[in-house]
């Protein structure tokens, strides 16, 4: 056994760790430690002083309050960075006798795997089956969020761009379907059995890849499971959202990119280039802020690619073109009209009514007669929510004058900073702090109404369009919503925590530090459009389980990689 005064041997793993390796493992830990616990302070200080500043008043109260944010912060990054380690810690160094026992048994393993397709559809089918007892207790469909919405643009024929108009015609399809089999009803089932299909076979070919990635079989189960029976999943998979199949297709993009980055085929076969443009394209039809991230996450991944630079910028620009005619094409055929430009200022039209809320008085006089043009005091005091944007975003007047409202929002934003900052973050509180609950009652709560941690709420249709609820097994039905509307989960301890948003984030940072510690770089580059997707949500309107849903089924998939060897 060696032993020096520049390695550590750890028996159980039997791995040696340089010093300098360990400085590096410290480093990592505390580079994910500091953040949550920092994030932790301030979601806590929201929550129940409604600032992150801390009780004001005077220079020594200020001071205090900050001396307490440092000393609350250092505390928590210790078990914050203890839990990090437990991730990134363990990675196998070539040569040590573990690796030649894996390498081993991998060998052996070879001989029995099965053909990947087999596995696909295995799992594919066991999660489809899975599932459709929940479909039976909430047939027909659960058709909720902006179904009625964009289903009166489909009856009316009047289109609109503020939904991606691709999911538009998809769900009008089924619908138009349904009225021609005499029961919209019918249709919307029919939608949800493909829904649920193309979901469980989305799943499934993540399956089969962590398979072909040799993740313990274990650690499949634990994955399979978390798709079958975590409610989001089932209950999502016949929801009218478009967050659905736009998560599937952000699944489906993640790990075309992960082989193209991190697979030994440099070349990539005319099938897989193909399959990663229509994914791509279809990814970016489905959610508008989508187009964002991309852009943003183009660059990254180009200059972090080797010798795949110009197979990945070629086929880039091809989905880019190919979105292009797809988006022109389907707004001139159907007529539709721009969405307005209010959901890019929700952020903003909310740090100016919080400063109306909360500070009225103190705001300049010539200020507020301006500020009374965009959000009169007649109704912002009674509307403003602090996690939902809309009642806001509604009634504000903007096209009159947007350029003014821009130079009042800066001129108010000079004059109360530290209420902008408040806004800002009490309203994205669910992304990035791990106790928030405001996502899951932000617009109520409960089985009557059909809200909670999703919407389950049946939307009222014209005369003759109805989709009527008919549950075939009640009683799954009632136990589902404690748990969707009623937000039963609450109240267990640690299974609460996988109903967070904020978990999905924080996963998401924490396969980054581990790619950072492991040096394992290109595994960083699958997971840049995610960073960036999750960067646009930070100027939602509000924070919603459907807004993250593509971290929660991504996520669970691009982790385990990171405790396999490469290819």
């Amino acid at each position: 056994m060696k032993n020096s005064k520049k390695q550590a041997y750890n028996r159980k793993t039997g791995i040696y760790i340089s010093l300098a390796e360990n400085r590096r493992f410290l480093l990592c830990a505390f580079a994910w430690g500091v953040p949550f616990a920092l994030s932790c302070v301030l979601g806590w200080r929201l929550v129940h002083e409604g600032t992150v500043f801390g009780p004001g008043g005077s220079a020594a109260a200020y001071a205090g309050s900050f001396f307490l944010f440092l000393l609350e912060t250092a505390v928590l990054s210790v078990p914050s960075a203890v839990l990090a380690a437990f991730v990134m810690r363990g990675r196998r160094v070539p040569g040590t006798a573990a690796e030649n026992r894996q390498e081993a048994e991998d060998a052996s393993e070879e001989c029995s795997r099965r053909p990947i397709w087999q596995v696909w559809l295995f799992y594919s089918l066991l999660i489809f089956l899975c599932w459709m007892p929940v479909f039976l207790a909430y047939y027909p469909s659960v058709f909720a969020y902006d179904a009625e919405g964009q289903l009166y643009q489909v009856l009316a024929g009047d289109y609109s761009t503020h939904h991606p108009l691709l999911h538009t015609l998809f769900l009008g399809a089924f619908f138009r379907l349904g009225i021609a089999l005499g029961s919209c009803s019918a249709g919307m089932a029919v939608h949800s059995v493909v829904q649920m299909a193309l979901m469980a076979g989305t799943f499934g070919w993540a399956l089969s890849f962590l398979y072909q990635r040799r993740v313990p079989g274990w650690g499949r189960v634990l994955l399979f499971l978390f798709f079958s029976f975590f409610p989001a999943n089932p209950v999502l998979a016949m929801s009218t959202t478009k967050d659905v199949l736009f998560a599937a297709f952000v699944l489906l993009y993640t790990l075309c990119l992960y082989r193209m980055a991190c697979g030994r085929d440099v070349r990539q076969g005319g099938k897989a280039q193909a399959v990663y443009i229509v994914v791509g394209v279809l990814m970016l039809l489905f959610r508008n802020n989508a187009v964002y991230a991309f852009i943003v996450s183009v660059p990254i991944v180009y200059a972090g690619l080797a010798e795949r630079k110009r197979m990945y910028l070629r086929m880039t620009l091809l989905v880019f073109a190919l979105f292009g005619i797809c988006a022109f094409s389907l707004k001139a055929v159907t007529h539709a009209q721009s969405g307005s430009p209010r959901e890019m200022l929700s952020v903003p039209l909310q740090q100016m009514a919080r400063t109306r809320v909360k500070a009225e008085e103190e705001i300049d006089p010539s200020l507020r007669q301006e500020l009374e043009k965009y959000i009169p005091s007649e109704w912002v005091f009674a509307a403003y929510n602090p996690h939902l944007a809309d009642p806001v975003k509604n009634r504000a007047v903007i096209h009159d004058d947007p350029a003014g409202l821009i130079k009042t929002w800066i001129r108010l934003g000079l004059q109360h900073p530290a209420i902008y900052i408040d806004a800002f973050l009490d309203n994205s509180l669910g992304l990035w702090y791990l106790w928030d609950t405001s996502h899951a009652q932000v617009y109520g709560i409960g089985t009557e109404s059909g809200f909670g941690y999703l919407s389950t709420d049946n939307r009222t249709m014209p005369a003759g369009f109805e989709v009527e609820e008919h549950s075939l097994l009640p009683g799954l039905r009632v136990f589902m919503e404690r748990i969707v509307s009623d937000n039963a989960y609450g109240r267990i301890p640690v299974v609460r925590l996988l109903f967070a948003p904020a978990l999905y984030w924080w996963l998401l940072y924490l396969c980054l530090v581990t790619a950072l510690y492991r040096k394992r770089y290109r595994e960083i580059l699958p997971v840049v459009f995610l960073v960036a997707y999750c960067l646009t949500l930070l100027l939602s309107p509000t924070v919603l389980v459907r807004y993250i849903y593509p971290l929660l089924v991504t996520i669970p998939v691009i982790l385990p990689c990171l405790m396999t060897t490469e290819d």
